[in-house]
């Protein structure tokens, strides 16, 4: 990639534009304690060549989904991801439409933008889905914002504690200055308490948010939590696994008004934390109220079928001022490879990778279970993920020992959840083999293992 600087002339000229006499008085609002007074502390200039090898050799020092193992999980998931996936959405006429909201987008992205709509309410239970948010935290918020606005309950939100914690601080940012107050209920045994629960939900209550499976990967009673939301005559919002739908009941069937999740797992490899895709579906009442954007179908002046932007009630480009949400780009991408993810694998197919998960991390769960180092912390059925406590009290350490013989163990979490910092989440999908989930337990039992992580991955096993 070449490298364009700017020079005195150039920025002598852009000064000039922007009315300003040097580049002092433009930083002048930053606090002279907070900028820096001395040039950059940066090695020479390298070559093209000399720099990418560089770089490569400081890329190489990563532990990834390739180099590792991980059962790292917590909203990032190392599926697999079929190639025909990546085949499809680096075509350049996908790769290369930036911000596909516009006017002008083409009908081969509206049909994929479409596609993705179909899919994704078949796969929610659900009546509507726009096409695609940032991620699942934002969804998370977006929805709690519709609530808010089509309950005209502006006073409180219920959340479960056993939501993901970065969902909840997105929340909590959103409405932050809207006068929304965010109760947080209890999860103490990996699921939400239901009695606080009924307790604080009020004819204030716009919404409450359950994650099903939660957080911990604990299952929730979701139908009861959202029997306790209507009754109260607050929407019910779900936040689910898109994986785990292969076999539990969709949120639409167990009374979700608006479902939500992070749509990394359908055919998107685990990237640093994104780009990701952001899912929200809802059911068809609350239409006019659903951030971002909906493609429909119509017929052109010739007859034949085609596809356009139907609504885009709440955007900045429709609404101005008025508007309410803003996703601009968005993550059109990253749908169009959900899109072709769930419609390579097939309803079966989901059931039979969400099945997968299911076994595999049973299976490791018992077998930590029975050192007698680990013990299981919830007794509630979990999908995917679990949380085990190290009785020796020294997870940081477990994890670091671990990701030296190239296995990513877990995520510590007492960062989230204090009461639990002799705890770890640990996630296992269906890439996972069982040399692999054997060498992980005598791993963290004995901090090696008679298989590197590196051998394992390069034998296939």
């Amino acid at each position: 990639m070449p490298y364009l600087y700017n020079t005195s002339d150039d920025q002598a000229a852009m000064l000039a534009a922007i009315g300003a006499q040097s580049i002092e008085e433009l930083f002048q609002s930053i606090p002279s304690e907070l900028r820096l007074d001395r040039p950059l502390n940066i090695p020479p200039a390298m070559g093209e060549l000399e720099l990418e090898q560089h770089i490569r050799g400081l890329a190489a020092k990563n532990l990834n989904g390739s180099n590792a193992v991980t059962f790292l999980g917590g909203g990032s998931y190392d599926h697999f991801v079929p190639a025909a996936v990546d085949a499809v959405a680096s075509r350049s006429e996908f790769y290369t439409s930036y911000t596909p909201y516009q006017a002008e987008v083409s009908q081969g992205n509206l049909q994929a933008m479409f596609e993705y709509q179909s899919l994704i309410t078949r796969l929610t239970g659900l009546d509507v889905s726009n096409c695609s948010l940032y991620d699942g935290g934002s969804s998370a918020a977006e929805a709690v914002l519709m609530a808010a606005d089509i309950t005209r309950r502006k006073g409180r939100v219920v959340v479960a504690a056993s939501v993901h914690p970065e969902y909840r601080q997105t929340i909590s940012t959103y409405v932050a200055n809207l006068g929304i107050e965010v109760v947080t209920v209890g999860a103490e045994n990996g699921t939400v308490d239901i009695a606080e629960l009924t307790s604080v939900v009020n004819d204030e209550t716009s919404c409450v948010v359950l994650q099903h499976p939660n957080f911990f990967g604990c299952l929730e009673d979701a139908e009861t939590v959202a029997q306790v939301a209507h009754d109260a005559g607050a929407l019910m919002i779900g936040v689910f696994d898109p994986i785990s739908l292969g076999l539990l009941k969709r949120p639409g069937d167990w009374g979700a008004d608006i479902a939500v999740a992070e749509g990394q797992s359908l055919g998107t490899p685990m990237s640093y934390g994104g780009p990701v895709l952001g899912i929200l579906a809802c059911k068809e009442k609350l239409i006019r109220r659903l951030p971002g954007r909906v493609v429909g179908t119509t017929t052109d002046r010739r007859g034949n079928p085609c596809y356009t932007l139907t609504m885009q009630t709440r955007e900045q480009h429709i609404r101005r001022e008025k508007s309410t949400s803003n996703v601009c780009s968005n993550q059109a991408l990253f749908a169009l490879r959900a899109t072709v993810y769930l419609s390579l694998v097939g309803p079966e197919g989901l059931k039979s990778v969400a099945n997968l998960c299911l076994q595999k991390s049973r299976y490791l769960a018992d077998k930590l279970d029975s050192t007698s180092r680990f013990e299981l912390v919830f007794n509630s059925p979990t999908f995917k993920e679990f949380v085990v406590r190290d009785k020796e009290n020294a997870v940081e350490d477990l994890v670091a020992d671990a990701a030296k013989e190239g296995y990513l163990a877990g995520i510590p979490l007492g960062g989230w959840y204090p009461n639990l910092a002799d705890c770890m989440l640990v996630c296992v999908t269906e890439k996972r083999t069982r040399a692999q989930l054997d060498a992980l337990v005598e791993v963290l039992q004995t901090g090696a293992a008679k298989a590197s992580a590196d051998e394992l991955i390069q034998a296939g096993i």
